[in-house]
């Protein structure tokens, strides 16, 4: 699929933004101090795939600002999701809740529920 434009702005762009959030919660959260490979995941090293970051690092590695440049709506689409269910999971709030998260999430679920069918 082809970008869609959304007035003035693509899909894949409004996607792209709408993970900076989640890229720098992430980015917070996890802690690179003793990772000798800078955060970026590799599938291939033990070391990675038994690392409690090694999902969160993951996605970091998979969705940094310059490899979201080539991305198809499906990638981005699929980063999202992750994104969501993520910070769901690790932020668990009542409904009333208008965090910064929380309202994160809301934006995230309503552009998903009305664009990405």
């Amino acid at each position: 699929m082809a970008t869609q434009t959304n007035k003035t702005r693509t899909i894949t762009g409004f996607i792209a933004d709408l993970l900076e959030y989640p890229r720098w919660v992430l980015e917070r959260e996890v802690d690179f101090t003793n990772c000798r490979y800078g955060g970026h995941y590799n599938s291939f090293i033990k070391e990675c795939s038994e690392c409690q970051f090694g999902t969160s690092c993951r996605w970091l590695d998979q969705n940094r600002s310059r490899s979201l440049e080539g991305a198809t709506v499906e990638e981005l689409t699929d980063a999202l999701e992750t994104a969501i269910e993520y910070l769901r999971a690790s932020h668990q709030h009542k409904r009333s809740c208008y965090c910064k998260t929380c309202r994160w999430l809301r934006e995230a679920r309503h552009f998903k529920s009305s664009h990405l069918k």
